[in-house]
C-alpha cells in the first residue's frame, strides 16, 4: 500500500555519496535522459525496510563497484516540481571508499559516464539535483543524522 502512494504521488527519496579525491575534487556520475544528459552525486533511491546507511552501500556497490569505508551525513536536499508531479528528498553523506576508481556496471543502463570535477567546474554543468551552491563552500561539516530503534506498542 504505501509503495502504492509513493509511487503515484510521485516521491522519492534518495541517498547520495559525496565521495572526493585527494586533490579535492568531487566524484559525479553522468545520465542519459533521452537526447540530453546530466551529471548527479553517485547514489540511487532507499528502498522499503532499508536504512539510509544500507541504501548507501548497496547503491555504490551496484552501480560503480565502490567499498564504503566511512560516512557522515552532510544534508538533507529537498526539490519539488514546479507542477507538484515529483517530489525528491536526497539525503547526501560524505563518504570515503576502499578505492577511487569506479567501475561501472555493465548492466547498469542509466549511467553513461563518470568523473571527477572542481567546484568552479560544477558550477558549469547541468547538475541534477541542482545544489551547485553546496559546492561552493570551502568546507562541508557533518550535520546530525540519528538513526533510531522502532518503538514498540506493548
Amino acid at each position: 500500500m504505501i509503495d502504492f502512494f509513493l509511487k503515484k504521488k510521485g516521491l522519492r527519496v534518495r541517498v547520495a555519496a559525496l565521495i572526493q579525491d585527494s586533490k579535492g575534487k568531487v566524484l559525479l556520475v553522468q545520465q542519459k535522459k533521452k537526447a540530453n544528459g546530466y551529471w548527479l552525486l553517485p547514489g540511487g533511491g532507499i528502498e522499503f525496510g532499508e536504512s539510509a546507511d544500507e541504501a548507501l552501500r548497496r547503491e555504490l556497490k551496484e552501480e560503480l563497484d565502490l567499498e564504503v569505508t566511512k560516512s557522515f551525513f552532510l544534508l538533507l536536499n529537498e526539490s519539488i516540481d514546479p507542477d507538484k508531479r515529483r517530489h525528491l528528498i536526497q539525503l547526501v553523506f560524505s563518504v570515503q571508499v576502499k578505492a577511487l576508481v569506479p567501475r561501472l556496471n555493465p548492466k547498469e543502463r542509466a549511467i553513461s559516464g563518470f568523473g571527477y570535477f572542481t567546484s568552479s567546474e560544477i558550477q558549469k554543468m547541468d547538475l541534477r539535483p541542482d545544489i551547485k551552491d553546496f559546492f561552493k563552500k570551502k568546507k562541508h561539516t557533518p550535520s546530525s543524522y540519528i538513526p533510531s530503534k522502532w518503538v514498540v506498542e506493548v
